[in-house]
């Protein structure tokens, strides 16, 4: 195949083009398993703080019924 007056053979083009695509490919898998690790992180992380929110809610809570005690007598 001439391009541009060079002589270019479409078969070596043909392999570069399908070694980068393999390449683009293994990079793609990785970055996708990166972002499912980092998604489980961070909804591990939501649940962390949605369990520490409860907590502190039950401990507030707790220091109104107290204060109401003391209040009381």
């Amino acid at each position: 195949m001439l391009a541009f007056g060079v002589d270019i053979p479409i078969v070596e083009i043909i392999l570069i083009f399908g070694v980068v695509v393999f390449i683009l490919l293994i990079e793609s898998v990785i970055i996708i398993a990166l972002l499912v690790k980092q998604l489980q992180k961070t909804k591990n992380v939501g649940l962390l703080l949605e369990r520490l929110s409860q907590v502190l809610l039950e401990i507030k809570k707790a220091e109104i019924d107290e204060l109401d005690k003391l209040r009381r007598k």
